[in-house]
């Protein structure tokens, strides 16, 4: 106690603190870019399984004859719609493009009962920004979705 006054001496505790905060960031930091990455893919995911939803959707529904009211090519028409709507982009930047037969399947078995179509999509590439290329991997991931669902045509539009 000097002069009527209390003084307090920390004894040098700062140093500590930047020192944990130096060796704490890096990790943090790299936690954060994961979580921000695969919340990216996830969502990319939920936009691939929402579009064929959509287009099985619109393919198993019926005309009045009972016959498929869309054929492969105007449900493929639906999920590209869809996939343009939330501007899904290739890891290049150029939009998905989907081709029959290549990253587009529409398939309907005639043999069980009630009858089946299934819309998938497969080979979409989505591109990791940030934890990929820390870790010195791959920065693109290939995503696919696929829905079945039952029809309400009799037989399968050509």
């Amino acid at each position: 106690m000097r002069g009527g006054k209390l003084t307090c001496w920390r004894g040098g505790e700062g140093g500590n603190v930047v020192i944990e905060l130096a060796l704490i960031l890096p990790i943090l930091l790299l936690l954060i870019a994961g979580l921000l990455d695969v919340a990216m893919l996830y969502w990319e995911k939920q936009i691939l399984t929402n579009a064929t939803r959509e287009g099985a959707r619109a393919g198993a529904r019926a005309d009045n004859n009972g016959l498929g009211e869309l054929g492969d090519s105007e449900v493929m028409a639906i999920v590209q719609a869809y996939v343009d709507r939330f501007n899904l982009k290739d890891p290049n930047g150029s939009p998905i493009i989907l081709v029959q037969d290549t990253n587009f399947f529409v398939n309907k078995d005639l043999t069980v009962t009630p009858r089946k179509m299934w819309v998938e999509v497969r080979d979409i590439p989505a591109r990791m920004l940030m934890l990929a290329g820390w870790l010195g991997g791959s920065s693109t991931v290939n995503l696919g979705a696929r829905t079945t669902i039952a029809t309400e045509w009799t037989t399968p539009h050509p």
